[in-house]
This record gives C-alpha cells, sequence and structure tokens, in this order.
C-alpha cells in the first residue's frame, strides 16, 4: 500500500527507533480482514547484519499467553478439558496445586487462564549455562503450585497458572507444548514463521535479543513456557489476530465460533467484570 497513510506513523517509529537505539522492530497493521501495512526497521542480528522483516520471529513474552489460551480451548473443543472442572482433576495426585484459602474445587480451568485462580505470578528463568537447573512442571507445581486467594475473588496476574496449562496441553494431547502449537494452531492459520524457542542453537532467523547498550542477551529458558515461550513475526501475530476477530472470511480456522465465543466471554470477580475489561 502507498506509504503516503503511514508516512507519520513511520517517520514516529524511525525516530524513536533512533532516540532509543532500538536495533529493529516490524509492524504489521490489517482492516477488516485486509492486510494495509507490513514494515521492518533495523538489524534483527547486528552482529551478522541480518535485516529484520515482517517475517522475522521476535519472541513475544506474555503475548504467548493468548496462543496458549487458543491452544487450551482446542482441547476443551476436542472433550479433553472442561473449562469449569477443577484443575487438579486433571493433574498428577503428587503434583497438585494446593489451595491454602477457599475451596480446591473453585479453582478451575476458566479461573487459570483467566488469572482468576488465586495464584502467585511468579517469574522463573533460567540461563544457558544453568538449564540442568530448570524444574519439569510437576516440581514447579509442588514448589510453588499455591493458591494464596480465595479462588474467583481477584484479578491476579499469574505466569504460573500459564504454566500449568502448557502442562496440562502435553498431558492431555499427547504431545509436546510446541508440537501441539504448531500442528493445531500455527500451521491451521499458515503461522509458518512461529514456534516455541527450544534453545539457544535456533535456526538465526529469530531477532537476537540485546539490551540498553546494544549488547547481545544470553539466551535463557523458564519454567511457565505457555506464558512467554513462543516466536512469532508481526507478519503471523496479523493472521492470529485477524482470526480471533473473524476477519480472514473462508481462510482455514482451528476452532468453532462456539468455542470462540466462549473464550471471548467476559469474566466476572465474585460477580464484579474483571478489571482488565
Amino acid at each position: 500500500m502507498s506509504g503516503d497513510v503511514f508516512a507519520a506513523a513511520r517517520q514516529r517509529i524511525q525516530q524513536e527507533m533512533a532516540s532509543l537505539g532500538i536495533p529493529s522492530m516490524a509492524v504489521a497493521v490489517a482492516r477488516q480482514g485486509e492486510v494495509l501495512w507490513e514494515e521492518a526497521w533495523g538489524w534483527a542480528d547486528i552482529e551478522k547484519q541480518i535485516p529484520a522483516t515482517p517475517h522475522t520471529p521476535y519472541g513475544m513474552a506474555s503475548v504467548s499467553k493468548p496462543i496458549t489460551a487458543t491452544a487450551i480451548m482446542k482441547l476443551v473443543e476436542q472433550g479433553k478439558l472442561d473449562l469449569d472442572r477443577p484443575v487438579n482433576d486433571f493433574l498428577d495426585r503428587d503434583s497438585q496445586l494446593r489451595t491454602w484459602i477457599g475451596d480446591p474445587a473453585d479453582v478451575t480451568l476458566r479461573r487459570l487462564a483467566s488469572h482468576r485462580a488465586g495464584l502467585p505470578l511468579h517469574m522463573h528463568s533460567f540461563a544457558s549455562a544453568k538449564i540442568s537447573e530448570k524444574p519439569v512442571m510437576p516440581e514447579t507445581i509442588r514448589r510453588y503450585g499455591n493458591v494464596v486467594t480465595v479462588p474467583g475473588e481477584r484479578y491476579r496476574y499469574s505466569n504460573l497458572g500459564y504454566g500449568v496449562l502448557d502442562h496440562l496441553i502435553e498431558r492431555q494431547s499427547g504431545m509436546s507444548y510446541a508440537e501441539f502449537l504448531k500442528q493445531e494452531i500455527f500451521l491451521p492459520l499458515g503461522m509458518t514463521r512461529s514456534s516455541v524457542e527450544d534453545g539457544p542453537e535456533h535456526d538465526g532467523s529469530m531477532a537476537r535479543r540485546y539490551g540498553e547498550d546494544r549488547q547481545s542477551l544470553p539466551w535463557y529458558d523458564v519454567d511457565h513456557r505457555g506464558a512467554s515461550s513462543v516466536c512469532c513475526s508481526a507478519h503471523d501475530l496479523l493472521r492470529f489476530g485477524m482470526f480471533h476477530l473473524g476477519q480472514r472470511p473462508g481462510a482455514p480456522t482451528v476452532l468453532s465460533e462456539h468455542s470462540l465465543t466462549r473464550m471471548h466471554a467476559r469474566v466476572t470477580v465474585m460477580g464484579t467484570p474483571n478489571p482488565s475489561d
């Protein structure tokens, strides 16, 4: 599309990148199912002089969560999970969430996915040299899976909750979290530049992470991959957003309209609208 419409936005982006020393950036814009603008600037890899493009994968951090939630809804649709059953029904007996206040039966999958289960935030990362110390999810649940506020009482953002969700995806599908996303979400939606980060030896296509000094940051992993380990290009993320907005008529889909409606429904905290709405 002509750059006239986005000229001001383009200029602002380039000014901010120069001012803040941002190594690269990619954007993608659509309206009513039509891609209007895709562009990228800077270096995805400064050292190797690899330019960024709209198809360069970036680490999604917490934008991984709606992708994980979509995978959960796929399993709900398949009858392998139930949004309103207690999460512990789907976990091994020796690695269950411990409810210190409230009723364990109220710690449901729906509340886990909407950050209302009463779990704490939890941020646990492991640098490359410490990967061997990363616990498997059952062990993470045993160490940190404590429900500390009444389930449903309040919105409490939790990476741990989404780590439990990626664990449930693996348990109920019989596939790894990464493979399930690939087969059930990414490929059907044409998200060919999306994956789950699997180690420092990436294929080289992903944008490197840099600090404020533009020095490359070492790779790290987390014990809550469903919360923050997806990488995705701007182009692919746009496809994912258009799918959820129902703006790709005739395109392949991964969830029924009924499931999308359930997923998008407003949730409440003890009768009050979720503060994130």
